[in-house]
């Protein structure tokens, strides 16, 4: 399966609930209907979804009191996905997404991590694989648009010290 392009529509495997790590169940399609999602699915062992995910944590807690909600997708066991969240000082919740990698596959992903922003509507604003400064800053910028707030980079000077790019 390709791909899903921005866009696009979130597959409809979306709607299907899943537990989090923290043993909340979750359903994608339902946080839409209380405005835009951001999914990032990864894998622990990817060094490139360890950078990723710190700055996820800071798109959650940049936007906290809006509408946005933002979840982790994760293809190890809840607890490798436990330990990642502690480790990383992650705070969202991270979904458990089992064997059959039924969002991953869903959405026809290739590589870990791949980030997604969902408008309201389940089409795709935004997505970005691996992790790059320019497609981590424009996630930034889609999510300020969504959620009306100002555009402020997401990578800026104070992060020196995370490479400009991290191989999954």
């Amino acid at each position: 399966m390709a791909a899903i392009e921005p866009a696009g529509r979130a597959p409809d495997v979306i709607q299907r609930p899943m537990i989090a790590a923290n043993g909340e169940q979750i359903t994608i399609g339902e946080a839409l209907a209380q405005g835009p999602v951001v999914v990032g699915i990864y894998k622990s062992s990817c060094q490139a979804s360890k950078t990723m995910f710190p700055f996820l944590e800071r798109l959650y807690r940049r936007h906290a009191g809006t509408d946005l909600t933002v979840l982790g997708v994760s293809q190890d066991s809840a607890n490798i996905t436990k330990s990642f969240a502690r480790r990383l000082g992650i705070t969202f919740p991270i979904l458990i997404e089992g064997e059959e990698y039924p969002i991953s596959r869903g959405f026809g992903m290739a590589s870990t991590p791949t980030v997604y922003v969902l408008r309201p509507d389940g089409t795709i604003a935004y997505e970005t694989m691996g992790f790059f400064k320019v497609p981590v800053n424009g996630l930034g910028d889609a999510v300020a648009e969504l959620v009306g707030a100002d555009k402020e980079q997401l990578y800026g000077e104070a992060d020196s010290d995370v490479p400009a790019f991290v191989p999954g």
